[in-house]
């Protein structure tokens, strides 16, 4: 996974207690909490960009549409970063969601240089 560049994640559905690699954790400036939830991502977004993300969450679980979205992220008081999320549900034999899981890329740079090939 460490060589991959990207960051991964996972989300219980049911309790919302929830995973990130060591990337993710190094990238926002936290040590892994000992009960991580997704909303431990909330303080590092606008609240038009959690907004954005939860909808597009929300629309994956609900309509089985892709979750492929660019947000913004604010890791440091002056460092801004743009980050590329990308998911799937994992679903019961129902077809209830039941794990959410991922990875994320950090595409600053390709954002700054558009003539990057890598996003």
């Amino acid at each position: 996974m460490q060589a991959s560049g990207d960051g991964f994640w996972e989300v219980d559905l049911a309790d919302g207690s929830a995973w990130f690699s060591d990337w993710f954790c190094a990238r926002v400036h936290w040590t892994q909490p000992k009960h991580p939830s997704w909303s431990d991502l909330r303080p590092l977004m606008s609240h038009e960009t959690w907004n954005v993300l939860l909808r597009n969450m929300r629309s994956h679980l609900e309509e089985q549409t892709p979750l492929d979205i660019k947000v913004q992220v604010q890791l440091a008081e002056s460092h801004t970063a743009w980050w590329h999320l990308h998911g799937s549900a994992q679903r019961s034999a129902f077809g209830h969601p039941t794990h959410f899981a991922g990875c994320v890329r950090d595409v600053t740079a390709s954002r700054a240089n558009p003539s990057r090939v890598r996003d």
